[in-house]
């Protein structure tokens, strides 16, 4: 039964942290929009007069958020989100293989 609430445990902590890495770059996005719209503009200008949207815009929000222009703006709520962001996969998959390491050894 403890095996069981640790499995399951360690599965909704990886979902959480993996759901969280999905949103940050978002919440990320509206800080930059709101606190830093000159830095926002570099972001989405494609350099042919059209802002970036859909899937160009989260491609170019991904390369922001694996360079250090983040830790260039200086913020401590976006460098917070930003490191939340960064470790939360690491997090997310540190779970899901412990806990099918433990489905594995309970079935040994």
């Amino acid at each position: 039964m403890t095996q069981l609430v640790v499995y399951i445990g360690l599965l909704l902590i990886g979902l959480a942290c993996f759901i969280t890495h999905a949103v940050l770059p978002f919440r990320i996005a509206k800080r930059l929009r709101q606190d830093y719209p000159q830095h926002w503009k570099v972001i989405v200008d494609t350099g042919s007069g059209a802002a970036a949207r859909g899937p160009q815009l989260w491609l170019r929000m991904q390369h922001v958020l694996r360079s250090p222009a983040i830790a260039a703006i200086d913020d401590a709520a976006i460098t917070r989100l930003w490191r939340v962001w960064r470790y939360s996969q690491w997090v997310a998959w540190t779970c899901w293989i412990a806990a099918l390491a433990l489905q594995w050894f309970s079935h040994s």
